[in-house]
């Protein structure tokens, strides 16, 4: 065996030594069921409408059909408004589903059976080995991390990317490249979508998400 193809050889082998791991930590940690602190944000319907004009100004200023400058403010409550609104409309069964802006970074966390999390090889493989009730038990996602903006292929449209820099299930903390390994090909659009060339940075504070535009 050639130098490189050992290489080759041990890498992979390391990735699948860790995936196993992390599978059994997943699959056999009694904290995955244990409530994280968990702080919900209070919201009205008049947020969730705030949040929707907020977002459908940016399309008025990618048509041009709006001369604003201003910077767009988006509130934890708008946020959690809107997307309480529209998670249910998307099919993605976390319920409930709260939303922090903090130091920076933001916050996600959500309740969903166990089973719905894992989409992506080789967890989804291993769900026939673990028993129905375990699988139907509730538990928590927590997910940090930070939002960056990139250019795109053309001036009409940009790429939006989340960087998760923390990731646990219940109070078991886990390595922050499994959501990416659990999710599959089908949750990529959660954490890398489109938006409209005229943002031009999505930044945190404490409490809002703020949206410059071109």
């Amino acid at each position: 065996m050639r130098v490189g193809c050992f290489g080759c050889f041990f890498l992979v082998s390391a990735v699948l030594a860790c995936v196993v791991v992390a599978g059994g930590v997943i699959f056999l940690s009694e904290n995955l069921f244990r409530e994280p602190d968990v702080r919900p944000v209070p919201f009205s319907k008049s947020d969730g409408y705030l949040a929707q004009q907020k977002l459908y100004e940016i399309v008025q200023r990618q048509s041009s059909r709006s001369s604003r400058k201003d910077v767009i403010r988006i509130s934890e409550a708008e946020a959690n408004a809107f997307l309480a609104r529209h998670l249910e409309k998307a099919g993605i069964p976390v319920s409930p589903l709260i939303v922090h802006f903090e130091d920076g970074q933001f916050r996600v966390q959500g309740q969903a059976p166990l089973r719905s999390l894992f989409k992506g090889p080789p967890f989804a493989q291993l769900l026939a080995y673990v028993p129905d009730s375990r699988l139907d038990r509730p538990v928590w996602v927590t997910i940090r991390g930070r939002i960056a903006v990139e250019a795109g292929n053309t001036a009409s449209t940009r790429t939006a990317s989340v960087d998760i820099t923390r990731f646990e299930l219940g109070r078991q903390l886990l390595g922050n490249f499994l959501p990416y390994l659990i999710m599959g090909p089908s949750g990529g659009g959660l954490l890398r979508w489109p938006i409209p060339g005229v943002v031009d940075s999505v930044q945190i504070g404490d409490g809002q998400l703020a949206i410059t535009t071109r």
